[in-house]
């Protein structure tokens, strides 16, 4: 895999703005089984999101990685996706950067690799969708620690599985950067 940060061609912006609105058909319909489940609860959303995040930037890199993230936010915030997709913004863009930053510095070629890309992500796109809800929804602190909490279990052990074994089958195919 290249080391760099940033990558810049006519293929990663194509790829991310596709990618985007892929990411947005998954989590139209990954929320809607969410909110069956529990509301509370984005489990099937998260894993979703921890994943796309993951394969966008392994694959494109930034600013692929925020384009993609980006899109899917400000059409989940159009389409009524969520009460919580203002908070979707920041968390989106940062958890892009979070998992850039990481990968940056590590080769990710191992389970763990990808476990501490995911674990830093969900840790703080999380943290900024349990502001929503609190400011959003007034949630009590003790629902909001749980409802974050199993979103970022779910996003991490979801999105490190199907990231990893995405990410590899990509590339054993030749189709990474």
């Amino acid at each position: 895999m290249d080391r760099s940060l940033f990558f810049v061609n006519t293929r990663s912006l194509v790829g991310a703005v596709l990618l985007g609105l892929v990411f947005v058909l998954v989590q139209q319909i990954a929320h809607r089984i969410d909110a069956l489940i529990n509301p509370a609860c984005v489990i099937i959303g998260g894993v979703t999101w921890a994943t796309f995040t993951g394969l966008v930037v392994l694959l494109y890199r930034q600013p692929a990685g925020i384009i993609t993230a980006e899109v899917a936010a400000f059409t989940g915030l159009a389409t009524g996706l969520s009460v919580l997709a203002p908070f979707f913004i920041l968390a989106n863009g940062a958890g892009s950067i979070v998992y850039s930053l990481v990968s940056w510095k590590l080769p990710m070629k191992t389970w763990l690799h990808h476990f501490l890309a995911q674990l830093a992500t969900n840790l703080v796109g999380n943290i900024l969708v349990a502001v929503g809800l609190r400011v959003l929804l007034h949630l009590p602190t003790g629902v909001i620690l749980v409802a974050a909490g199993i979103t970022t279990l779910a996003g991490v052990i979801g999105g490190t599985v199907l990231t990893k074994k995405i990410y590899e089958n990509i590339r054993r195919a030749g189709l990474a950067n």
